[in-house]
């Protein structure tokens, strides 16, 4: 009975103990859970606070020009925002918390800056701890991430204005108006778009700052005329992109033509030397006239070297005037201004044009050594007496000869991607496609080809200016003018500060220019040269069809977007297409 009992003492002292036990492990566990729970909630509201402060920060980076004032006020911003939505001492956290922003460029698969910033921002707070007090554990440092991307744009929109365009109703010009107004509609009004519009002369419409509203006004009254000055287009915008001081935006230009380039900017030399090049003439020559090629039968060829022929680009009826009389009298002078071709890329001696202001704030300028009144009066085809030659670089600094291969193709010379020896008028090729208009187009060629076409070469090849290109002869002229478009754009693209991005839209179906595979492309430096409409590799409704790769592609530069058709009437699926691709870089 004794022992009994005794058992049964000891069996309650047991369970005694085995509650006490348990009763400490309880309380641990609810403790711990009151412990986590408080951190839950603090770390919930963390993050949330965290998320906002980032995007918050990305907001602010476009507003700034440097990367190191974007951080500053990413940092002020993200401080900002975090304290309005995790208030001191929230849930009995401890301490101020710690917020630290960071920015980062993101790069493509060449490694070069793409231009979207992200912005992550890493937030800590010390939370208090109850029962965890018992363990000597008296808080927890939480810790959350909140990221965002940012990408601002400034997008210049370059428009061809030519005569090719036409005008009216039913005519390119009005077709590209409505493709552009359209285009600018599905941007935002926290895009900035400016607007250039181009012929002989460079016209900056609306600055960036403008509302997208005055540029859609401003496109709507669009006339075109006139000749192809883009190489003082691209420059103009280039110029507004710096002026606009956004590195880290998405820094655009879409440039929108239908031809080749025809104008070129540059400090010409005044020609104070007698030497022989095509009319017409302001005096009478001193020797007789000469002839390039076999003249036309039973036409005689007037000594006054007055008349140029028609501007026909397929008959040989101009011939060179022998020993034309100079016209400046200081070899040293230079004249400033654009030059440009008539019409058409007439390789015979067709008219050429200026001197024209290369911009709307550019003016022309004549040496008073240059008596240039009568070129005045005879509509500026008489520049051709006046400019001595075209020089190798233009006023922006661009090679006129090219920019540097880093490929091959047909148009590759001495490591250069140039139109140096480039016939345009030649090599004819007609689509497969009966909705193709017109039907066929010239693809030019090299001159070496044609020994027997015009001069034979887009340069002097004798006399006091031999080696430097012609600007009596509207193909040398073009030449010139689309190598320079190449260098400016090659020479954009090389701003490591804005890294800007140019796009291009082709329409191939105007006027007699020939047309090009290779230009618009290495303008955007997209990575392969595509099949243009005329080539039985094209269909409109198919991906483009790649011929070969870009000769002249920077793998160090931004890559652009190449759109070609042949019809007016696509243009505003290709503006939609490069919406696309635009919006979907600027998230």
């Amino acid at each position: 009975m004794m022992a009994s009992k005794r058992r049964r003492s000891t069996q309650g002292g047991v369970a005694i103990l085995f509650y006490a036990t348990m009763l400490i492990f309880v309380v641990g566990c609810v403790g711990l859970a009151v412990d986590v729970g408080t951190i839950y909630m603090i770390k919930s509201r963390l993050s949330s606070a965290a998320d906002a402060a980032a995007l918050a920060a990305g907001r602010s980076v476009n507003l700034t020009n440097t990367v190191a004032q974007a951080t500053i006020n990413a940092g002020n911003t993200a401080s900002q925002f975090f304290a309005a939505n995790f208030p001191s001492g929230y849930f009995n956290s401890m301490g101020t918390p710690t917020v630290t922003p960071n920015l980062t460029q993101e790069a493509d698969e060449n490694g070069n800056p793409s231009g979207v910033v992200d912005i992550r921002v890493d937030a800590s707070v010390a939370a208090p701890t109850y029962f965890m007090n018992i363990f000597n554990v008296h808080s927890v440092t939480i810790a959350a991430t909140g990221t965002a991307s940012r990408r601002g744009l400034v997008m210049m929109l370059v428009l061809d204005q030519s005569s090719s365009m036409g005008n009216g109703p039913g005519s390119s010009c009005e077709a590209m108006k409505a493709s552009a107004q359209n285009f600018i509609t599905l941007f935002s009004p926290f895009d900035q778009i400016g607007l250039i519009t181009f012929d002989i002369t460079a016209h900056l419409l609306d600055p960036p700052t403008d509302p997208i509203s005055t540029v859609s006004t401003n496109i709507g009254n669009i006339n075109c005329g006139a000749n192809t000055n883009t190489i003082s287009a691209l420059e103009l915008a280039y110029q507004q992109i710096k002026n606009t001081g956004k590195p880290l935006a998405l820094n655009t230009i879409v440039l929108f033509t239908d031809g080749s380039p025809n104008g070129i900017t540059a400090n010409f030399p005044a020609r104070a030397a007698v030497d022989s090049r095509y009319g017409p003439s302001l005096n009478s020559p001193d020797g007789s006239r000469g002839t390039v090629g076999p003249a036309p039968p039973a036409q005689t060829l007037p000594n006054s070297c007055d008349d140029v022929g028609p501007s026909s680009y397929s008959t040989n009826n101009h011939a060179i005037c022998v020993n034309m009389p100079a016209v400046c009298t200081v070899s040293g002078d230079t004249i400033f201004g654009t030059i440009a071709q008539w019409g058409n890329q007439n390789s015979w001696g067709a008219d050429t044009f200026g001197i024209a202001n290369p911009t709307d704030t550019q003016s022309a300028s004549i040496p008073a050594s240059c008596n240039y009144q009568s070129a005045l009066t005879a509509d500026g085809r008489t520049v051709r007496q006046f400019v001595a030659y075209i020089p190798d670089n233009d006023s922006y600094g661009n090679n006129l000869h090219g920019v540097p291969a880093t490929g091959t193709g047909p148009t590759v010379a001495g490591g250069m991607v140039t139109r140096d020896t480039w016939l345009f008028q030649t090599n004819n090729i007609c689509s497969l496609d009966a909705s193709v208009s017109p039907s066929c187009k010239n693809t030019g060629d090299s001159w070496g080809s044609y020994p027997g076409v015009g001069t034979g070469s887009n340069f002097f090849t004798s006399g006091p200016y031999s080696g430097f290109f012609r600007p009596d002869q509207p193909n040398s002229i073009v030449a010139a003018a689309m190598n320079g478009t190449m260098s400016e754009a090659f020479r954009i693209r090389s701003d490591t500060t804005y890294h800007p991005v140019i796009h291009t839209i082709y329409l191939t179906g105007n006027s007699l220019d020939s047309v090009d595979r290779e230009f618009l492309p290495i303008v955007a430096n997209a990575a392969q040269i595509t099949a243009l409409p005329y080539d039985p590799q094209y269909n409109s409704t198919l991906p483009p069809v790649n011929l070969y790769a870009n000769p002249a592609y920077q793998t160090s530069q931004e890559t652009g977007k190449y759109l070609v058709t042949a019809d007016k009437n696509a243009l505003t699926g290709l503006f939609a297409q490069l919406a696309s691709e635009v919006l979907r870089l600027s998230r």
